[in-house]
C-alpha cells in the first residue's frame, strides 16, 4: 500500500469513527454564516515530501465537505511568483473538479533576501506586495494574507500605503493577528485607527486562533524533552506554564526565575521564543475586530477524542464570531507535530467540531 493509499483509507476510518453518528445525521441548519476550508499549509510533510501532491491536498479538502482552499505561492505554485497559462488552467481546472474555491492566498515580504542587516526599502516591499496581488488576480483570490518582516517605515505605515494598491487589484489585504499579537494592545490600536482613517474596504484581518492560546500545546513534546536535555527541571517548567496561564508576561515571569535561580533553558523557556512565542486574549475582546476580518486562520495543535482542541477554547471565540456576523472563512491551520497525528485526520476532527458550533443545540 503506498502513502497515498494509506492516507485515503485512514482518513475514510478517521471520519467514520471521530464523527458522531448525532451530527452525521443532523439537518438543522447552522446558525453561522462562516464557511470551512483549509491551508494546505496543514499537509507540510506529506507535500514537502511529495507524499501528496497538489491535487491530493484539494482532493481531501473536498472530500472532509471543505470548500476554501487556501495556499502558500512559494510553496504550492508551479513557477512561482509567474506560473505558466498552462498551470493556472489547471488550477481552474482542480477548483471546478472539487467544487473548491480560492479562499486566502499567503505571501510574504522576504525583507532580509540581501542579508540579514539589509532589510528592504518600503517601495522594495511594495514591489513584493504587487508581484503576489498580481498572482493572486490570476489564481481568483480576492483576499491577501501578507507577512511584513522589518523595512525602513514601520509596518502600519507600509500598510497605509499599500491600500491603494488593493484598491486598484480589488483584492483585500487581511494582515494576520498571530501570536503573541494580543486583541488590546497598541499595535490593535494602530490598526484600527489606520481603518477609521482611511474607511477603507480593502484592509482588514486574518484571525489566527493562536491569540485565544489558553493552555500551552503539549504536542511540542520535541521542545520539553530538548529543555529537559539541557537541563530544564519539571517544576521549573510547570512553573512557566502556570505564569503564562496567569498572563504574567514573559519580562516578569524570567525576573521571578531569576529570583529561583533558574538555568538557562528554564529562562529561554519563559522568553518570546519560549512559551509567550503563544498569547491569549479574551474572546470578548475580538469584537471590534469582526467587521474589518475577512478571513480566519483556524489554528490547532492537537484535536482529542472528544472533538475538543487541547490548547484553544473554541467554544469560547466561535459564539462571539458569530455574534459578530463573520461570513467568512476558517481555514483549519494544522501546526502540530506531524510525527505524531497524521494531519488529514486531526482536519477532520477539527471540521466536525467546527460544525458542531456553527449549529444551534
Amino acid at each position: 500500500m503506498t502513502r497515498k493509499d494509506f492516507l485515503q483509507t485512514v482518513a475514510g476510518s478517521a471520519l467514520a469513527a471521530y464523527v458522531p453518528v448525532s451530527y452525521a445525521a443532523d439537518t438543522r441548519p447552522p446558525q453561522a454564516k462562516m464557511k470551512l476550508g483549509v491551508t494546505l499549509y496543514s499537509y507540510g510533510i506529506d507535500y514537502l515530501m511529495g507524499t501528496m501532491n497538489l491535487e491530493d491536498c484539494i482532493a481531501d479538502v473536498a472530500s472532509m465537505g471543505g470548500e476554501g482552499v487556501e495556499i502558500l505561492g512559494e510553496t504550492h505554485v508551479e513557477g512561482y511568483p509567474n506560473p505558466s497559462a498552462k498551470w493556472v488552467e489547471q488550477w481552474f481546472a482542480l477548483m471546478n473538479k472539487y467544487g473548491t474555491k480560492p479562499s486566502c492566498l499567503d505571501q510574504f515580504v522576504d525583507s532580509m533576501r540581501y542579508g540579514p542587516d539589509k532589510y528592504l526599502t518600503a517601495d522594495q516591499s511594495m514591489g513584493e506586495l504587487e508581484r503576489d496581488f498580481k498572482l493572486a488576480k490570476r489564481l481568483g483570490y480576492k483576499i491577501l494574507r501578507p507577512t511584513f518582516g522589518k523595512s525602513d517605515i514601520p509596518t502600519v505605515q507600509l500598510l497605509e500605503k499599500a491600500i491603494p494598491m488593493a484598491e486598484k487589484y480589488d483584492i483585500k489585504i487581511a494582515v494576520e493577528l498571530h501570536s503573541p499579537f494580543k486583541l488590546k494592545s497598541r499595535e490593535g490600536d494602530e490598526y484600527l485607527s489606520l481603518l477609521a482613517k482611511t474607511r477603507t474596504k480593502h484592509f482588514g484581518f486574518t484571525l489566527d486562533m493562536s491569540i485565544f492560546t489558553k493552555t500551552p500545546p503539549r504536542a511540542q513534546g520535541s521542545e520539553i524533552a530538548g529543555l529537559k536535555e539541557r537541563g530544564a527541571r519539571d517544576k521549573v517548567l510547570e512553573y512557566v506554564i502556570q505564569a503564562y496561564q496567569n498572563d504574567m508576561g514573559s519580562e516578569k515571569t524570567m525576573t521571578e526565575l531569576k529570583k529561583m535561580g533558574a538555568n538557562e533553558a528554564e529562562m529561554s523557556y519563559a522568553s518570546m521564543g519560549g512559551v509567550y512565542h503563544f498569547s491569549y486574549s479574551d474572546p470578548k475582546d475580538l469584537t471590534p475586530y469582526l467587521p474589518y476580518t475577512y478571513h480566519c486562520h483556524g489554528k490547532f495543535y492537537e484535536m482529542m477524542d472528544d472533538l475538543h482542541e487541547y490548547s484553544i477554547p473554541y467554544e469560547q471565540v466561535i459564539p462571539v464570531m458569530i455574534a459578530g456576523g463573520y461570513s467568512g472563512y476558517i481555514s483549519s491551520e494544522f501546526e502540530g507535530p506531524q510525527t505524531l497525528f497524521l494531519a488529514t485526520d486531526q482536519i477532520r476532527r477539527q471540521h466536525a467540531m467546527l460544525r458542531g458550533l456553527f449549529t444551534p443545540a
